[in-house]
């Protein structure tokens, strides 16, 4: 078994690996464009639309979740099933937590070569009014406001140490 090379990473590093999954997620899957906002200011407590989350375990723990409204979804779940979608239908669901799915994967692979082995859990994706999320205290966390042609969406990754993680290093 490998041991980690580092035991955390810093939100600036964080920030840079999820731009780079999320574009690369955008320009392969979805034909199009994807930039970090410009106003990255605080993300809304709660909100109208879907949610989607995937938990971490492994080296570290935590969660990573995609957000955005309804209609974000119908135009994201349109381009990656390339077909028209206007109202969010378990197509949307599904089309929103295989690209939840795939940015998160993207910078799961990333960081294991920094922490170690990380597991990906089945994506849960909630569509619904008032949504409001939470994590246990994270050590390393990055809120990110993303926009591209037709719509903007958030992404928070939360990480903390696992309790499996720290036993490794003091073995270690």
């Amino acid at each position: 078994m490998r041991s980690p090379v580092t035991t955390a990473v810093d939100t600036g590093h964080l920030t840079q690996l999820l731009s780079a999954a999320t574009r690369e997620l955008f320009t392969s899957m979805l034909a199009s464009d994807v930039t970090l906002a410009l106003d990255q200011s605080a993300l809304p407590e709660q909100f109208d639309g879907i949610l989607s989350l995937i938990g971490l375990t492994g080296a570290m723990i935590g969660t990573g979740a995609v957000s955005c409204t309804a209609e974000t979804a119908c135009d994201l779940a349109s381009r990656f099933l390339m077909t028209d979608i206007d109202c969010v239908d378990d197509s949307v669901l599904d089309a929103m937590g295989e690209i939840t799915n795939m940015i998160i994967g993207g910078l799961k692979t990333q960081l294991e070569a920094e922490l170690g082995c990380l597991n990906m859990s089945i994506p849960t994706v909630i569509h619904g009014k008032n949504i409001r999320a939470s994590s246990r205290q994270a050590e390393c966390s990055a809120d990110l406001r993303f926009v591209y042609e037709t719509g903007d969406f958030c992404i928070r990754i939360s990480l903390a140490g696992s309790q499996e993680h720290s036993q490794r290093l003091r073995a270690w």
